[in-house]
């Protein structure tokens, strides 16, 4: 791919894909390190990818190095405090209720969260967060429907 359009891309879709990774991995650091692993495999992969499907593509790019970002040993096991801290800076400026929500969707299990995220936050449809997540769009459907239920039950006083 030329650095044009790695260029074009990253200016297009980086901050979303930084969320979606900070979402996904729950550590902005984390996420820094993802996104800039997504973008520099563009750079030296030699991809192709079609121009309407390129949100899709990188979203599922993400994804998948989030997983094996997750998965690999190299991650660290202990907690840094100030980290932590820094961290939940990202998200004051959330009033109470869209904290109370977005606490509720943090809590919920990844297979509940994730396509509930891409839906409500990043906008994809059902089909779209199928192939992101590599499973069928009805399992997108019950997972969305049955996570909005739990959320429902954490978030009974704010309705």
């Amino acid at each position: 791919m030329k650095n044009e359009d790695v260029v074009r891309l990253f200016d297009a879709y980086a901050d979303d894909l930084y969320r979606f990774a900070v979402y996904y991995s729950g550590s902005k650091h984390d996420a820094e390190d993802i996104v800039q692993d997504v973008f520099l495999k563009l750079l030296g992969d030699h991809v192709e990818y079609k121009p309407c499907k390129e949100k899709t593509y990188l979203f599922t790019m993400t994804a998948n190095r989030c997983r094996d970002y997750l998965r690999s040993a190299s991650r660290k096991t202990g907690v840094d405090l100030e980290s932590c801290e820094n961290e939940l800076q990202y998200f004051d400026d959330f009033n109470e209720r869209n904290r109370a929500v977005f606490d509720e969707l943090m809590n919920l299990d990844y297979q509940f969260r994730m396509p509930i995220y891409l839906h409500y936050y990043a906008g994809y449809s059902y089909k779209d967060i199928a192939g992101i997540l590599k499973i069928s769009e009805s399992a997108v459907a019950v997972r969305i429907n049955r996570g909005k239920a739990l959320m429902k039950i954490g978030l009974e006083e704010y309705l």
